[in-house]
C-alpha cells in the first residue's frame, strides 16, 4: 500500500475481505445489539418520575456502558482477523472478555465519561428550559448540544485505534494504548472523519429501504474502518511495526 490512504481504496478492500464473510459478521452484530438490548432491559431500575430512580438509573446505565467495553473489544478483534485474512466467527466478539478485559474497560471508559460529562450541561439546560421556558435558554442549550459533539467527536477520533492497538500490543497498558492511538490519528483525525461521513448516502438509503439494508452497512462500514487502521499501522513504519505476523490474532 502506498502512505496516501484513499477512501475507495479502503472500501474496495473491506468488499474484498469481506466476501463470504457477511454471515458471520451480520451475525456479530445481531448478538452484540441483543445483548445489549437484554442487558438495558435487566439493569433497568424503573421508569417513575423519582429523581433518585432517575439518578440510580444512571449510574447503572454508565457502569454497564463502560462494561460493554469488553464487546467492544471482541468486535475489534473480530474485524482484525478479517483484515489480516484470519478465520473469523460470530463468538469472537467474546474474545474481549480473554484478552486482557480490565484494558477494554478502562478504554471504553473514556469514551463513556466524556460523552457522559459533555452532554451534561445541555441536559440540565434541557431540564431548566422545560420548567421555564426563555428564548435564552434554547440558543444556549443548543450551544451546549454543539460543543458537547464537537467536543465528542474529536475524543472519538483521536482514540478510535485504541482497542484495535489492544490486539495488536497486548502488551501495552491502556494508558498506553490510547496514547498510541493519539499518535497514530495526529495528522488522520479529518481523513477518519472524511470516512464516517461517506457512509452517510448507505445510512439514508437503509433507512428508506425499511432499515434491511444497515445489517450489511454497519458490517461494510466497521471493515472499512478496520482497513484504516491496518493502512495507518502500516504508514507507521519503524516507530510502530505492524506485526501483521503476530498481531494478537492467533
Amino acid at each position: 500500500m502506498s502512505n496516501t490512504i484513499k477512501i475507495a481504496e479502503l472500501k474496495a478492500t473491506a468488499k474484498e475481505r469481506s466476501i463470504d464473510r457477511y454471515g458471520s459478521l451480520i451475525l456479530a452484530n445481531i448478538i452484540i445489539f441483543i445483548i445489549q438490548l437484554i442487558i438495558s432491559g435487566i439493569t433497568t431500575v424503573g421508569t417513575s418520575g423519582s429523581i433518585i430512580i432517575f439518578v440510580i438509573n444512571l449510574i447503572i446505565n454508565l457502569i454497564v456502558n463502560i462494561l460493554l467495553g469488553v464487546l467492544v473489544s471482541g468486535k475489534a478483534y473480530l474485524y482484525m482477523n478479517l483484515v489480516y485474512s484470519q478465520p473469523i466467527a460470530a463468538s469472537d466478539i467474546f474474545f474481549g472478555l480473554k484478552q486482557h478485559p480490565q484494558k477494554a474497560v478502562i478504554i471504553q471508559s473514556v469514551f463513556v465519561l466524556v460523552d457522559f460529562f459533555v452532554s451534561l450541561p445541555a441536559s440540565v439546560l434541557l431540564f431548566m428550559v422545560q420548567r421555564t421556558p426563555t428564548q435564552s435558554g434554547y440558543i444556549a442549550m443548543i450551544i451546549a448540544l454543539l460543543v458537547g459533539f464537537i467536543v465528542n467527536l474529536y475524543v472519538s477520533l483521536v482514540y478510535s485505534q485504541s482497542f484495535f492497538l489492544l490486539h495488536d500490543f497486548p502488551e501495552r497498558s491502556a494508558k498506553e494504548l490510547l496514547r498510541s492511538s493519539r499518535k497514530l490519528m495526529q495528522g488522520n483525525k479529518l481523513k477518519l472523519l472524511a470516512l464516517y461521513l461517506s457512509f452517510i448516502p448507505l445510512y439514508l438509503f437503509g433507512i428508506l429501504t425499511l432499515f434491511i439494508p444497515l445489517l450489511w452497512i454497519s458490517v461494510y462500514r466497521y471493515a472499512t474502518i478496520a482497513v484504516f487502521y491496518q493502512k495507518l499501522i502500516s504508514n507507521a513504519g519503524s516507530n510502530m511495526p505492524a506485526k501483521e505476523e503476530q498481531n494478537g490474532l492467533d
